[in-house]
C-alpha cells in the first residue's frame, strides 16, 4: 500500500503585495540577474520547490509573464537568498490569533 504525499500549495504566492514584495531588493538582484520580474522569480521559486501554487493576475500582461518561467532557473545562491526573506510567519493574517482562526470556520 503505498502512502500519499501532502502537496504543499502557496496560498497568495506574491503575498497580495504585502511589505512590497515586487520591490524587494533581494527578489529584484536575482530578477535582475535572469532578464525577468520579481513575480516570475516567485513563481520560479515556487515550482523549483514543488509547490502548487496559482497566482492571480487581472492584466493580460502579467497572465503571460506568469506563464514565461520555464526558461530558466534559480540557481542554489538565488535559492538561498530567498530564503533568508522568510519571516517564520504569514505577512497577511496570524492564522494563530483565535479571531482569525474563527474566521476560517
Amino acid at each position: 500500500m503505498e502512502k500519499e504525499a501532502v502537496q504543499p500549495e502557496a496560498w497568495a504566492p506574491f503575498a497580495e503585495g504585502a511589505d512590497h514584495i515586487f520591490t524587494n531588493p533581494v527578489l529584484a538582484e536575482i530578477a535582475n540577474k535572469h532578464g525577468k520580474t520579481t513575480a516570475q522569480v516567485m513563481i520560479r521559486w515556487f515550482l523549483q520547490r514543488n509547490y502548487v501554487m496559482i497566482p492571480k493576475s487581472v492584466h493580460k500582461k502579467k497572465l503571460a509573464e506568469n506563464f514565461n518561467v520555464f526558461d530558466f532557473k534559480l540557481d542554489a545562491e538565488d535559492m538561498g537568498k530567498i530564503k533568508t526573506l522568510d519571516q517564520g510567519h504569514s505577512v497577511l493574517e496570524d492564522e494563530m490569533d483565535p479571531e482569525i482562526a474563527e474566521s476560517f470556520r
